[in-house]
């Protein structure tokens, strides 16, 4: 019960959403267990310019990460982020220390995947539709 509360109260504390996580390159010494494999998934948030992420299903530990927006979002193959939802989008980070993290999630939630960094959301939105001229 503790650890559902203490869920909860992370995802209600922000613009939480659910998230996957894996490295692009060497391990960064913030997190160094994390692979090139997709994480389970977690529940993260933007607090400033630091992606706060709780991990773990039981015992919540939280990661801060002090990271920017390497790029702009990009979308994923289906099966290959798999239940980040039918649209998944992904976006790369770059850590301090080196490291480039790459963080999926669902289409619908890319204004929170993207934080402070809303210019990085704006690429790759799809087209609005053209009227026709009138003859």
């Amino acid at each position: 019960m503790a650890a559902w509360r203490s869920r909860r109260r992370f995802v209600d504390s922000g613009e939480a959403f659910r998230c996957r996580i894996r490295t692009c390159g060497y391990p960064s010494s913030t997190w160094p267990r994390l692979g090139r494999r997709w994480s389970r998934r977690m529940w993260a948030t933007w607090i400033d310019d630091v992606l706060t992420v709780r991990r773990g299903p039981v015992f919540g530990r939280v990661i801060s990460l002090r990271a920017r927006v390497s790029a702009g979002v990009y979308t994923l193959a289906t099966g290959d982020a798999r239940r980040c939802g039918p649209h998944p989008i992904a976006v790369c980070l770059l850590i301090p220390d080196g490291c480039r993290m790459e963080i999926a999630t669902d289409g619908e939630a890319r204004l929170a995947l993207v934080g402070p960094y809303v210019a990085a959301a704006v690429n790759d939105l799809p087209r609005a539709p053209i009227r026709r001229r009138q003859t």
